[in-house]
């Protein structure tokens, strides 16, 4: 017996709503940090490079830059994966309508109409997860530009006093 198509379409629709969840997630989680607790570390790291001095401004800049970058990498692999799940679905949809018309015939368009707009739901699912993650990521990616930016510029004032 193989895998019911109607329901690993559905296991799709799942998963891309799951998708969907997890970038929202680390988008919220990006905007926190920067917005909350980001002011807070820019006062540990000027009294870190008092401590450490020209050496450690390296370090301290690689180390809060790395916690800057955080969740970019998950966002792509959630507006790379969207597409293609949604690609997918779409394909099981069309094979449950060919299944449809196998069984019932040409003649019934409204069981095949069923899943071609299953079908091109999974599509519009996936490419809306894509591109509102795609959003989150162009955010994100500018915020953390932006708060390297005052690092660096935090990083030279103190040494320069």
């Amino acid at each position: 017996m193989g895998l019911d198509i109607e329901t690993a379409h559905r296991v799709i629709f799942y998963v891309l709503y799951f998708l969907f969840f997890l970038s929202s997630a680390v988008f919220i989680e990006r905007l926190l940090y920067y917005f909350f607790t980001f002011p807070a570390e820019k006062k540990l790291i000027q009294k870190e490079l008092e401590k450490a001095g020209e050496r450690g401004a390296e370090l301290l800049y690689t180390s809060y830059s790395a916690k800057l970058e955080r969740g970019k990498g998950l966002l792509m692999f959630v507006i790379t994966a969207s597409p293609l799940l949604g690609l997918l679905g779409t394909v099981l949809g069309i094979m449950e309508s060919f299944n449809t018309m196998a069984e019932k015939g040409v003649s019934d368009i409204a069981a095949v109409s069923k899943g071609i707009a299953f079908a091109l739901e999974a599509t519009a699912l996936g490419i809306a997860v894509a591109v509102i993650s795609l959003i989150y990521y162009y955010i994100v990616v500018g915020l953390s530009k932006k708060f390297k930016t005052e690092i660096k510029k935090l990083i030279i004032k103190t040494l320069t006093e």
